[in-house]
């Protein structure tokens, strides 16, 4: 439980620090996000990580990475992660999800679900598609996908199903949230002509990764 808090906890950080970009400097969200975070790490019933897991259940270990490198964009300034990476993540996500949900919901007679604890198929093809991904040059989609492994064999989380590690459903909305942004704003730069789909890429980057 206690990796699921941090994974809370990092999750209401960059939502914070999102939330308070334009209203406050930058020193002010710093220390705000510290004492977020502090908070948030209390057990319950104090601290809010724990009341957001009672009520929306544990995030993925996809969601915390995520967390994670918007906090950083958030306080450094910059994002070292490309855009294309992160689409990249954003739509292997929301593809898992759109086969992934349904199917659990019974939409077909082969419940994926079930395939998440410790079924050697499942595992064997999300690491041979890590490795695709890498060989592609996804590193984002490799790293997610070997990061959900390596944290489900070493039981980090509360849940023992792979699929808990790697997807939940606020990170496919966010990731869906993300991708259907990113194309506005590649269309808005198109009509307007002054600005290439480029930089209207590294804008989307800048202002939205940290949702």
């Amino acid at each position: 439980m206690t990796i699921d808090l941090l994974i809370a906890a990092l999750v209401l950080v960059a939502v914070q620090l999102r939330m308070t970009a334009a209203l406050m400097p930058e020193k002010a969200r710093i220390v705000l996000a510290v004492v977020v975070f502090a908070w948030c790490m209390l057990p319950y019933p104090w601290g809010p990580a724990a009341w957001v897991l009672s009520y929306l259940a544990s995030f993925s270990v996809a969601s915390g990475l995520l967390a994670v490198l918007a906090i950083k964009h958030r306080i450094v300034g910059y994002y070292w992660l490309p855009v294309n990476q992160l689409r990249g993540a954003c739509v292997l996500l929301v593809v898992l999800a759109l086969w992934f949900y349904p199917a659990s919901m019974g939409s077909t007679y082969l419940d994926p679900y079930s395939l998440g604890y410790g079924n050697f198929t499942l595992s064997t093809t999300l690491l041979l598609l890590g490795l695709f991904a890498w060989v592609l040059k996804a590193y984002a989609s490799c790293i997610i996908l070997v990061a959900a492994q390596l944290a489900f064999r070493l039981d980090l989380l509360a849940s023992d199903n792979l699929w808990d590690y790697l997807i939940d459903p606020w990170l496919v909305c966010w990731a869906a949230g993300w991708l259907i942004r990113d194309r506005l704003l590649q269309s808005r730069a198109n009509k307007d002509g002054g600005q290439s789909v480029t930089g209207a890429d590294d804008d989307a980057g800048q202002s939205d990764a940290a949702r």
